[in-house]
């Protein structure tokens, strides 16, 4: 394994970075430096230029067949804010973007187990019979895999009906985290990874562009991100074709996987460097506006990305119903402006990457309301004008050629009738309607074979059977096998734990997990997983955190199962850096390989800038213990000792406790290092309580900390001007030591001469 120093020459030279070094510079090249190589990356591909586009999603429902972990976006069929919309609303959408400058249209939405491929064609049909001009990328390799299944074609055939439809490009979507094992946990029901790669392979063979994207900062680890980044850039070597890379950041709200939490801007910033780095091979890395927000955005411009998506319109709901922006728009010139803040020149592009240039236009031409529309037909502007006139002429006149029909019908069948008016009764009227009979026939037998065909699977079929999830934890693991079968559920054990409080076999945790809000329901046969406390520590590799910042040595431990022991601090130059990691007493290098069991603790010597070793204590009330100890850590403080009151019985309890007093009060200046111990309870009242009181101190600890910071640091610039004044006496003693010295050997050399002359008389 290679330091950073040697990757960073052989980058430098123009060549590879390979998986096994891009972990290493990942997780130990400072920011600045990969913001330094991934900007010079960027500009090899586009110089100085950031692209957007004008563009709108369509998101035809949220109705979905997965239901994936870390999805706010899905619903089932019959959830009171799921959608669907109908062709005919499709269309009015399209219809309302006439005249106003887009360039793409972008369909993703959820996997409908009624869809057909015919259905999925005809969307964009209407949308381009619409919108001619217009590009549509649409379908993300799970709908197109899942749809050429359901059809029962290749998928080569799937996409020449989609791409004969109109589809121009393919978005990024479903990708994940190609890791097998991590799929399982958080989308076991979607398509695999190889299954994702051969959509965009055969896209890429038929000459069809898309792009790429990865769901990072939940629950995957650095080697993962880089194995997904790899294959990526394999199948562009091989079937060339990826516009762009896209890092979708997970958001945390309205899914079930919420206390993971959101990862750091700092890994933001490094996903879209490293990302930049890595893939030598795809032109342009997306900083997806609407995931980041504008302001990381604009910060992401400095590490590698050449692209921020585009004006979007409040027209897409994924993100906003996991907590980001809940009405995602951006104008041209706030795009503009954002890219131009950032240092770098804006540029609009279409879905290809091409630049487009745009005559000024008046205002009125980009009102999106068919009054703008007209307006800009007034103006000349509209390239559609002389079609949409010469449209409206015609229909004009087979309007009149159809009242004059009507006309003629109605005096001819006066007529007929006069002629009919000693005819009576049911034969009569018969006919006299054949036509409309016969239609009336054929509607009611259309309806009793779809009436037969949806009860025919809702009995046949289990299309509309759900299981509420049941609560596992705690049961033992045979009891939850023997109760999952009689439920019509599979159980899969996907981890192990030791806690040498519970009892070996037990259940610790589950997924998907009950709610005490809501019930949790899947289809029979479905896989529930689960955590189970192992009768002995697995053993796992002691991962080398040294170097790296205290938050990421803390992230990367407790990912591969190890605790803080404690946290030593030291002087240093870099502030906040872990200097030296020890278990057991014994300083683990690079080079250790060295296994302990699951759950063992580590020791992490830290370094402080002179004047910075005071830190604020974090207000730890009402979080749960995990995040409690976090907190903590990544403070600079340590764990002293846990303990739960009375309303704390059992292992579901102390899942559900959160902290109702520490001993040491928030925002108060203590020492990096200083223990704190932390008290947790199951009563919510006690919390609110507590709660209030300690809002009250707070301020008054606030200002305390910051007295003993500025003491620290003057007692640091005193110390430092000491030891300057020492350093001075120094110097000036050993310049006199040296004056000294030199005087001495011009005396001596008087000496040795005066000698020498006296012995010189003498001879003579």
């Amino acid at each position: 394994m290679q330091s950073v120093s040697h990757i960073v020459d052989y980058l430098r030279r123009g060549e590879r970075l390979t998986a096994e070094d891009a972990v290493v510079l990942w997780r130990e090249a400072p920011l600045w430096l990969l913001s330094e190589l991934a900007l010079s990356s960027k500009r090899a591909v586009s110089g100085e230029l950031v692209y957007y586009n004008r563009n709108i999603h369509i998101e035809p429902s949220n109705v979905c067949l997965f239901n994936c972990e870390f999805c706010s976006f899905r619903r089932r069929v019959g959830d009171v804010d799921a959608w669907f919309l109908t062709l005919d609303e499709i269309e009015e959408r399209a219809r309302k973007m006439q005249g106003t400058g887009i360039t793409e249209v972008h369909i993703v939405g959820g996997v409908h187990p009624d869809h057909t491929i015919d259905l999925y064609c005809e969307m964009i049909r209407r949308i381009k019979a619409l919108l001619p001009n217009v590009a549509v990328k649409a379908y993300t390799a799970v709908e197109i895999s899942y749809m050429s299944r359901r059809e029962g074609i290749s998928l080569e055939e799937g996409l020449r009906r989609l791409q004969a439809a109109g589809m121009e490009s393919i978005p990024g979507g479903g990708a994940e985290i190609f890791d097998e094992e991590l799929r399982s946990k958080i989308c076991p029901d979607k398509c695999s990874s190889e299954e994702w790669l051969a959509v965009h392979r055969a896209a890429h063979n038929m000459g069809i562009d898309t792009n790429c994207t990865m769901l990072y900062g939940h629950i995957e680890t650095i080697e993962q991100r880089v194995d997904h980044l790899n294959r990526l850039r394999q199948l562009q070597d091989e079937a060339p074709g990826f516009n762009a890379f896209i890092p979708l950041k997970y958001r945390s709200r309205n899914n079930r996987m919420s206390e993971v939490g959101e990862c750091s801007v700092e890994d933001d910033m490094r996903m879209i460097a490293m990302s930049r780095i890595f893939l030598d091979n795809i032109p342009h890395i997306k900083a997806y506006w609407v995931a980041y927000g504008k302001s990381t955005t604009e910060m992401a411009l400095a590490f590698g990305a050449d692209d921020i998506d585009g004006t979007i319109d409040d027209s897409t709901k994924i993100y906003s119903m996991a907590g980001a922006d809940a009405r995602p728009t951006m104008s041209v010139e706030e795009l503009e402006a954002l890219v131009r803040d950032a240092g770098f020149v804006a540029v609009e592009r279409d879905t290809h990457y091409n630049e487009i240039r745009r005559s000024a236009q008046p205002a009125a031409t980009m009102q999106r309301s068919q009054r703008g529309q007209k307006i800009a037909i007034m103006y000349g502007d509209d390239p559609n004008s002389d079609a949409r006139l010469r449209d409206e002429r015609v229909d004009k006149e087979v309007n009149e050629g159809n009242n004059e029909n009507r006309d003629m019908k109605s005096v001819k069948s006066s007529n007929k009738g006069a002629e009919r008016g000693s005819e009576s009764g049911f034969r009569a009227m018969y006919k006299r309607n054949i036509v409309l009979w016969t239609i009336l026939s054929i509607g009611a037998f259309g309806l009793l074979l779809i009436l037969l065909l949806y009860f025919g699977l809702m009995i046949f079929t289990r299309h509309s059977k759900s299981i509420v999830v049941p609560n596992f934890i705690e049961m033992n693991l045979e009891e939850a096998r023997v109760m999952a079968k009689d439920i019509g559920l599979e159980i899969v054990v996907r981890d192990s734990v030791y806690e040498s409080e519970i009892a070996g076999g037990v259940v610790i945790d589950q997924m998907p997990a009950p709610s005490s809000v809501r019930e949790v329901k899947v289809k029979p046969d479905r896989k529930i997983y689960l955590t189970v406390n192992a009768y002995a520590r697995r053993m796992i590799q002691v991962p080398y955190v040294a170097n790296q910042s205290l938050r990421q040595a803390i992230n990367q431990l407790e990912r591969d199962g190890f605790n803080i022991g404690k946290l030593e601090y030291v002087p240093h130059t870099y502030d906040g850096q872990v200097v030296e990691q020890k278990v057991a007493g014994k300083v683990i290098t690079r080079s250790t390989n060295i296994k302990l069991p699951y759950g063992s603790s580590v020791t992490l010597k830290v370094g402080y800038r002179s004047g910075k070793q005071i830190t604020a204590v974090p207000q730890l009330m009402g979080m749960n213990l995990s995040k409690a100890k976090n907190t903590l850590w990544t403070s600079g403080l340590n764990v002293n000792k846990v303990e739960y009151d009375e309303t704390v019985k059992d292992l579901k309890d102390r899942r559900l406790a959160r902290v109702y007093m520490q001993t040491q009060p928030a925002k108060k200046g203590v020492v990096r290092g200083t223990k704190v111990s932390i008290y947790l309870t199951c009563d919510e009242k006690l919390i609110d309580s507590l709660s209030k009181i300690t809002d009250t101190r707070s301020a008054y600890y606030d200002e305390q900390r910051r007295l003993m910071q500025k003491e620290a640091e003057a007692e640091a610039k005193a110390q430092e001007e000491e030891r300057k004044r020492l350093e001075a006496e120094e110097k000036a003693r050993a310049e006199a030591a040296a004056d000294s010295l030199r005087l001495l050997a011009a005396s001596e050399e008087q000496v040795v001469a005066s000698v020498e002359g006296a012995t010189d008389v003498d001879e003579e």
